[in-house]
């Protein structure tokens, strides 16, 4: 397989390899459209040699992408590159029980009931859902930096092979963790899932597999014919309880198994509310004992472990309880109103209000052109339209086979549109005709900016700045010297620009855009989605990662700030010379009314991505993103 890395497939820069497998490579990918990292699967080309492959490899994924639940990582679709076939799905940050196992040796009580339960919820939804996984084992199962446990790898591609190809020689499923029905060659069905849990659960315990011998004939034989030791004559302190659940999981014959994950979800909710009563009771034991004096040193030495699990058992879960109600993100927020209370504001908005954009794909850029036309474009070759100033949007379809994800309107009714598949369009009548112009096939375009009446320019992938000096009609490549993905521009005057992209990227020209040099941004583990300038010389730039750049001269120097943890800016404008706005993911708007020095954090009650804004000649803001998203600030 070829190397991928730093390759645009679609709308996914390859980033990096987050695994290798026999089936293939997974990577790590950047989403160009939705601003976010992926996985991607790329399976092995050998696989394509088997009949039907393809159309079943489609079919599959569909299906798969069918799976919405918390603790199972998402697949989102399929890609095709060359001869290859990628698997697209959710990426998610954190750690494997495979690695932590690997780390820490093995987990604590509390931790293993923890996740097992999330396990068994999101296996047991899919259960029900039709699916079988095939292939649980600690390696597939991860932790996400917010404690919340996700199951990885479905497994698409083990489900593509005939039912022969299920059988030991075959490898699918990893050894230790096998049924013995798996081994056999026989039929897997769910109840062969819940004993890999087992297994699973019982290496989370004790710290190796329960048949963890050198020889796979032997581990094979453990499986089909052996009992492992149990765990609570392994462990000291661990109750007989844990035994029952487990072992009734791991029960050679299927039918004598849990039949659901319900049913063992039930059992271990029982278990959780067991060693919580017996934790706390030897808490409150040893503390009447340490109360007379009385504690031998043994018993002071078990006391003192017991405080510990307890204290880590309350931390843990308070821990836990944080992340998943948000608290982490109850930064302070301010009314849009009260933030622009004071008599010196030029602005005075005071309400955030929802408008019917009556169209539910994501909308990526939004322009008005005057105080009565404006146009928004969207995924799908989506157009609407609006001749009432913002009030009231119609919707048409360009062309379908293309992501529409930027839009430029003049006062005369000029309009330029790009997106991916090197699309540009342009009309001359406020939309109302419009015809394609032609591009050599391999771009994808982001964004399309004018600095006067022709000269205008639109950024890419690939490294890639294109320039008109007749209005739009004509587009030509400037030099970048990058091969990087360029995601934005602006200038301070006609000659003077800087432009932003991938691996904190930072373009700037001095002879009006027909040559950029970079400049050190002092980052690379980062990009730049967005930069805006004052003509004054005040800069923005915003990135991922909620990180920010701030220039006060023109930008000769920069200095960086991390404003948020919840994800990626989309954009940075001023829309006045002191006043500027942030939007951002999951509802974010922040704003500066002092040229970047101080932010406020907007209590927007916006919950989905926002993807871009624009403020029209009354000087209201408009913000658009996913799902056909629009509100006005007024």
């Amino acid at each position: 397989m070829e190397n991928l890395i730093g390759k645009l497939i679609d709308n996914f820069r390859i980033v990096s390899v987050l695994g290798k497998g026999g089936m293939g490579i997974v990577y790590k990918a950047y989403d160009t459209k939705l601003d976010r990292y992926v996985a991607i699967k790329m399976l092995n080309a050998q696989t394509y040699e088997r009949e039907h492959f393809i159309e079943r490899f489609k079919r599959e994924a569909k299906n798969q992408a069918k799976l919405t639940h918390p603790n199972i990582v998402g697949v989102y679709g399929f890609i095709e590159y060359a001869h290859l076939l990628g698997i697209v799905m959710e990426y998610v940050e954190g750690e494997s029980l495979e690695k932590v196992i690997q780390k820490q040796g093995r987990f604590n009580l509390h931790d293993v009931i923890y996740i097992l339960k999330q396990t068994l919820l999101g296996l047991g939804y899919a259960h029900s859902k039709g699916f079988v996984h095939r292939d649980i084992k600690p390696s597939n199962i991860i932790l996400n930096k917010e404690g919340i446990t996700k199951i990885m790898d479905f497994g698409i591609s083990k489900s593509l092979y005939d039912k022969n190809m299920t059988r030991t020689g075959s490898k699918i499923g990893t050894v230790y963790y096998m049924s013995p029905e798996q081994i056999r060659g026989g039929e897997i069905t769910h109840r062969s899932d819940i004993y890999s849990i087992g297994c699973t659960v019982y290496e989370m315990i004790v710290g190796s597999p329960p048949y963890d011998f050198q020889s796979e004939y032997d581990v094979m034989d453990g499986h089909l014919k052996k009992s492992p030791e149990r765990i609570s004559a392994k462990l000291t302190g661990i109750p007989e309880q844990v035994d029952k659940v487990i072992f009734k999981s791991i029960e050679k014959e299927p039918n004598n198994r849990y039949n659901t994950c319900e049913d063992m979800y039930h059992d271990v909710q029982e278990l959780d509310k067991f060693v919580s009563k017996l934790y706390t009771s030897y808490f409150q034991k040893t503390q009447e004992r340490s109360k007379t004096y009385k504690l031998t040193s043994s018993l002071a030495f078990v006391g003192v472990i017991v405080i510990l699990i307890a204290l880590a058992y309350f931390v843990y879960n308070q821990v836990h309880d944080l992340i998943t109600s948000n608290k982490l993100d109850s930064l302070k927020k301010y009314s849009i109103q009260s933030i622009f209370s004071t008599e010196s504001d030029k602005f005075k908005f005071s309400s955030i209000n929802k408008v019917e954009s009556n169209t539910k794909v994501n909308l990526n850029s939004i322009y008005f052109a005057n105080e009565k036309f404006a146009a928004a474009v969207g995924d799908e070759g989506t157009i609407i339209v609006s001749n009432d100033g913002g009030t009231s949007w119609a919707v048409k379809y360009f062309n379908r086979k293309v992501n529409l994800s930027d839009v430029y309107c003049s006062a005369s009714g000029k309009s330029i549109l790009v997106g991916d598949s090197s699309a540009i369009f342009y009309s001359n009548n406020f939309l109302d005709t419009i015809q394609h112009i032609p591009f050599q096939q391999g771009y994808t375009f982001f964004k399309v900016k004018f600095i006067d009446e022709q000269t205008g320019f639109i950024t890419g992938n690939k490294g890639i700045i294109l320039k008109t000096n007749n209005g739009g009609i004509n587009w030509y490549k400037v030099i970048t010297n990058t091969n990087d993905l360029i995601f934005d521009l602006s200038f301070i005057d006609s000659k003077r620009g800087y432009a932003v992209g991938w691996n904190g990227m930072i373009l700037k020209t001095i002879n009006g855009g027909e040559n950029w040099q970079r400049i050190d941004s002092g980052i690379d583990d980062n990009y730049f989605k967005s930069v805006d300038f004052t003509k004054y010389g005040f800069g923005l730039i915003a990135g991922g990662d909620g990180m920010v750049l701030r220039s006060t001269n023109y930008g000769e120097d920069w200095s960086s700030q991390k404003l948020i943890e919840i994800g990626g800016l989309q954009k940075a404008m001023f829309i006045s010379e002191s006043t500027s706005v942030l939007i951002g993911s999951r509802g974010t708007i922040m704003i500066t009314k002092d040229k970047g020095e101080n932010w406020n954090l907007v209590d927007s009650q916006i919950i989905s991505n926002i993807n871009n804004i624009s403020v029209n000649p009354d000087g209201h803001l408009y913000l658009v993103g996913v799902n056909g998203m629009m509100f006005k600030i007024e």
